[in-house]
């Protein structure tokens, strides 16, 4: 979903390709696409498994320590052999300047690759985490969820009015406390699914066991996010979505597949724009057709998110070699 939202969701990526079926004079890819907005997924999907870590007493600081290791190694493998490759390629593209480094090593403000804009207020809102679970936890009664929705909604309309700063780095911060707030929503939604599927037996009325209904069902959903990119549902879209797909039986073989894709799914999240956006434009959307362009970039992206994985791999496991010996 995310790779067909950066291939298609733009006019750039649509007029570089033949699109076969249109709905007026759009193409259907790209009503497609506005189905497909891949971070409110991710952040539901986050808070599901975080609240899972939760439970089980795992969302330690030694968890916290090897996640954040674990990302931060996968992101600078691929901004080095990225960055080298684009030196050659589209030469004097990135700019190396000692701030930009800093400020893209850090995620913090990413000029390299902006579609990894997500990963610092997703890091801010992992690390904050284990207490957002524990507020959710607690809100057991009415007074408590309207007191901490309240203090919620105050403080996303304080964002939401004090002027933007002109400056890029205090823009970059002030974006940061934004996204943070925003993403926060979505990161809940997951947290309460997680409560919903511990709480099975209160909800059935959410679990539909027909399984022709679940796939209507899903379809009128995919169809009106399709039609209506209206931003303030994406959350609601992406919850029942999750909700509904989760109930169907899924062949085992197509299930395999989405395994195998979500296992790289964070290094092909920081490598496919690098071939679809930023150096190898031209060469994926010369297949001209939207369905051969989608299946070049998850296989390249795939191969390489393979490749960056098995480097960073090494790494990380002679840091914590090195840290046994020092022990």
């Amino acid at each position: 979903m995310m790779l067909f939202y950066h291939l298609f969701n733009i006019s750039d990526g649509i007029n570089s390709c033949f699109p076969i079926i249109y709905i007026g004079n759009i193409p259907l890819i790209h009503y497609l696409s506005n189905s497909c907005y891949p971070v409110t997924f991710f952040l539901i999907l986050s808070g599901y498994g975080l609240t899972y870590k939760y439970q089980k007493k795992l969302l330690n600081r030694e968890y916290k320590q090897k996640h954040l290791l674990k990302i931060y190694i996968n992101y600078w493998v691929i901004l080095l052999i990225f960055i080298s490759i684009g030196y050659f390629v589209r030469p004097n593209f990135f700019n190396l300047n000692p701030i930009n480094i800093v400020s893209n090593l850090t995620a913090f403000h990413c000029t390299w690759n902006g579609e990894i804009w997500f990963l610092f207020p997703y890091l801010l809102i992992f690390l904050t985490a284990k207490y957002i679970i524990f507020l959710i936890y607690k809100m057991n009664d009415f007074k408590k969820i309207i007191i901490y929705s309240l203090t919620y909604f105050i403080l996303f309309v304080i964002i939401k009015i004090i002027p933007i700063p002109q400056n890029t780095y205090l823009n970059a911060f002030y974006l940061q406390i934004v996204y943070y707030i925003i993403l926060l929503f979505y990161f809940i939604l997951g947290i309460l699914l997680y409560r919903i599927y511990e709480n099975k037996h209160k909800y059935s009325f959410l679990f539909l066991k027909n399984k022709i209904l679940i796939i209507t069902s899903l379809c009128i959903l995919i169809i009106f996010k399709s039609l209506f990119k209206i931003t303030i549902i994406d959350g609601i879209y992406a919850f029942f979505f999750i909700l509904l797909f989760n109930q169907l039986s899924i062949n085992r073989y197509v299930k395999n597949f989405l395994l195998k894709m979500g296992q790289y799914s964070m290094q092909m999240w920081m490598i496919h724009t690098f071939f679809c956006v930023y150096l190898f434009h031209k060469f994926i959307y010369g297949f001209k057709y939207p369905l051969i362009i989608f299946i070049v970039l998850i296989f390249i992206s795939y191969i390489s998110a393979r490749i960056t994985s098995y480097i960073s791999e090494l790494i990380i496991n002679n840091i914590k070699y090195g840290k046994k010996k020092l022990d």
